[in-house]
């Protein structure tokens, strides 16, 4: 049992020193806009997401944190899983005023 609240522990700081110095889009704050710079990972997921719209250049709107992970994207609402949304780098955009 101990060893399941050591494992838990590790993985909530290793999440947390993530956050720090993340600009996945899985980090980014809810309402945030950003443009995707690279997608990271295996090829068959970038290949999926690039069809969903996710691709360098797009402008996202973060939606919902969760799993999965709710953007807008060229007019479409679609569900990313937390997993994919790590690989996803992104630059804040500033905000419209």
């Amino acid at each position: 049992m101990l060893k399941f609240f050591a494992a838990r522990a590790a993985r909530r700081q290793a999440h947390h020193d993530h956050q720090v110095s993340c600009t996945s889009l899985c980090c980014a704050r809810p309402g945030a806009r950003v443009c995707v710079t690279e997608i990271c990972g295996c090829e068959l997921e970038a290949a999926k997401l690039r069809d969903l719209g996710v691709r360098e250049g797009a402008v996202v709107s973060l939606m919902a944190h969760g799993n999965p992970v709710l953007v807008r994207v060229d007019g479409a609402r679609i569900g990313i899983s937390e997993c994919a949304a790590e690989n996803v780098q992104c630059e804040y955009l500033p905000d419209a005023k």
